[in-house]
């Protein structure tokens, strides 16, 4: 069988609607990449924050120099020889390693003893100062001493260029890392550049120079950067001398991705005032820990967005990272994170092309509802669970994929297909119905597609008008005719007397055989339906008698219509079980109308009138073309009471052949009016 156009175009909306989905992210990716950048950070935020652990985290102390600490010592800066003190005070609880997320930027009075204080623990526990470096053109501002260079004068392949820097005050001769962050469009804190390059020179961050100060002994490659070689890797990862193995990943911009691991209740703070003046809340807290100074006091300017949500101070940075990187729990981003994403995407769309195909049967409305419906709702689930798959990869792997770009495709996929769906419903609706209106009244069909299906009897009495039309000799014209002849002569016999019948504001209520029965204010309303039914039947013997073959074959009468005509009040409706329902009328206007027209024949006259359709147009009738002409009273079959018969005058000249035909019909059956 050839689909039609709309069929056609209607089986291919889904692709159309796929397309345009595509197309759709795809703008939404070329001119929005932020906005979906931002989106996957965002989440992420959201996983850190319902997974972070409470448990303390013992290894690394936070020393925080905080408002208790300015009102009990001083105001910052401190002098140089209470920062001394502060140092030895470490030593003295048995810190391991001391990091500084503080620059000595300025030259002032205490310095030598700072310098003396820091050289001191350097066998027992070492310290590593902090410098600033501006990425991105921020600034080209060159001050102090960049201390803490990596071996080699050429910029390592991860390396972030610099452009400038703020660094210690010359002379206190200790290696520093430095507390760049990686600040995104929402000024959060999320990753750090692992090495940055000045001057063709290395210089770790602060949590890895922190590791590399662990180790005395000079080591010619002390940190080493390598490109990963599987979809599943990272782009680089760097590897230390002094925790060989330890793979810290990196992603292609060569930053580490925070892990935010833990809670903000787990991280160990202990003030500044509290360590200086000997009152350790816990007085074993620092030892073998690795203490982190830094300052989260109102005024000092160290408050940074993470994403555990409020500004707090960037020693917290740091030391999540230097936590993640010692449960080797750093996240990075896989090499193949764009494959993995279009992959599940593909699949996800997969299933939503199955679930659009995999469509309700036609004719359950409430199903094909809920399936349209069904189809954006499941979109809408399997872009939530993108992210649900984002954050197991995150938490389970340490893999940073993203999510968003895979989502966006996904919803965007399901609500173009719904409506594509949607289209189709209507679309295959739409063409249902012209179907049914082909078989049933436009109005009756209507109803059917509006209602649902019921076992009662729905119907009701209406005033009209029953116009009979049926093919004389056509049976004995089949018997000797091929089916398809006797088809093409139906064909083209209903073609004509239907765009009659509904010229005149009529409704075929049946085609049945070589029957036609055509009804005038049943299911359509027709004011003036008598003289509408009976200019149709005139109409109809007119202009289908041209449509039957002129020459019969041989040995048979010639194909003849007849029709009948008759007004009353009659049943129109529906009747039948549910599940196989009959549309017709019922009553005695079609009873007399089909009689009527079997009396064609013998009458010799082609269309009979009833006496009911007579009376209400009136004898004479002033249309002369439909001008009646009593033929006297029959007992039509299956009636008890006999009844007038017209017909039209206009198709019988006097003393024509016709006429004499039927008035010697008349008087041998004795039906001649009196």
């Amino acid at each position: 069988m050839t689909l039609g156009p709309a069929l056609l175009m209607q089986r291919r909306l889904r692709w159309f609607a796929l397309a345009a989905a595509l197309l759709a992210w795809a703008a939404f990716a070329l001119f929005a990449p932020a906005a979906l950048q931002q989106a996957d950070e965002r989440s992420t935020d959201l996983v850190w924050q319902l997974s972070a652990q409470d448990a303390p985290e013992r290894r690394v102390v936070v020393v925080d120099i905080d408002d208790a600490s300015l009102q009990r010592i001083g105001p910052w800066p401190w002098p140089r020889e209470t920062q001394a003190r502060l140092v030895n005070a470490l030593r003295e609880q048995g810190a391991t390693l001391q990091m500084y997320d503080v620059v000595f930027a300025d030259q002032r009075p205490g310095t030598r003893e700072l310098a003396a204080a820091l050289a001191a623990g350097r066998a027992t526990a070492p310290a590593v100062l902090a410098q600033v470096f501006a990425l991105n053109g921020e600034s080209r501002q060159q001050s102090g001493e960049l201390t803490g260079a990596l071996p080699g004068r050429v910029c390592l392949p991860p390396a972030v260029p610099a452009q400038g820097y703020v660094a210690n005050v010359p002379g206190l001769n200790t290696p520093s890392g430095h507390i760049t962050p990686r600040l995104d469009p929402d000024g959060a804190v999320r990753r750090v550049p692992a090495v940055v390059c000045f001057g063709q020179r290395n210089y770790p961050a602060l949590a890895l120079a922190g590791l590399l100060a662990l180790d005395d002994a000079a080591n010619a490659v002390p940190l080493r950067a390598e490109p990963g070689s599987r979809p599943w890797d990272a782009a680089w990862t760097v590897t230390l001398s002094t925790m060989p193995g330890v793979r810290i990943p990196l992603d292609a911009n060569g930053d580490i991705r925070v892990p935010y691991r833990k809670a903000r209740s787990g991280i160990i703070s202990i003030s500044a005032a509290d360590l200086l003046e000997g009152k350790l809340p816990q007085p074993s807290a620092l030892a073998g820990a690795w203490a982190i100074v830094g300052a989260s006091a109102f005024g000092l300017g160290d408050a940074v967005p993470t994403a555990l949500g409020g500004a707090v101070s960037g020693v917290e940075v740091h030391t999540q990272l230097l936590a993640g990187i010692l449960d080797e729990a750093v996240p990075f981003t896989p090499r193949g994170a764009a494959v993995f994403q279009g992959l599940w995407a593909a699949a996800a769309i997969l299933m939503l092309l199955a679930l659009s195909w995999n469509r309700a049967p036609a004719g359950t409305r409430n199903l094909q509802t809920r399936h349209v419906l069904w189809i954006p709702v499941a979109g809408l689930g399997l872009g939530a669970l993108s992210f649900a798959l984002h954050g197991v990869a995150l938490l389970g792997l340490d893999w940073w994929v993203g999510w968003s770009h895979a989502a966006l495709a996904i919803v965007l996929s399901g609500l173009f297909l719904g409506l594509a769906e949607h289209a189709r419903s209507l679309g295959e609706k739409g063409r249902l119905f012209q179907n049914l209106a082909s078989y049933l009244p436009a109005s009756v069909a209507e109803k059917i597609a509006l209602l649902e299906p019921t076992g009662e009897i729905a119907a009701e009495r209406r005033e009209l008008t029953v116009v009979v039309a049926d093919v004389r000799n056509f049976s004995a014209y089949a018997d000797v005719r091929s089916p398809e002849d006797a088809a093409r002569v139906l064909h083209r016999l209903y073609t004509t007397a239907s765009a009659i019948v509904e010229a005149h504001s009529g409704t075929v209520e049946e085609m049945n055989g070589d029957r036609l029965i055509a009804v005038f204010n049943g299911s359509k309303p027709c004011a003036d339906h008598p003289s509408e039914g009976l200019a149709a039947a005139r109409e109809l013997w007119l202009r289908c008698s041209e449509e039957l073959p002129n020459v019969p074959p041989q040995g048979l009468e010639p194909l003849g219509l007849g029709v009948g005509v008759e007004t009353g009040t009659a049943l129109v409706g529906s009747f039948g079980a549910a599940s196989r329902r009959v549309h017709t009328v019922l009553g005695q206007p079609i009873t007399v109308a089909m009689r009527l027209e079997e009396m064609t024949a013998e009458l010799a006259y082609p269309i009979l009138v009833g006496s009911e359709t007579a009376e209400r147009i009136g004898v004479p009738f002033e249309r002369h073309e439909l001008a009646l002409k009593p033929l006297g009273s029959f007992l039509l079959p299956g009636l008890r009471h006999s009844s007038k018969v017209f017909t039209l005058r206009t198709l019988v000249q006097p003393g024509s052949d016709a006429e004499q035909q039927s008035l010697q019909y008349l008087k041998q059956q004795g039906h001649l009016a009196a």
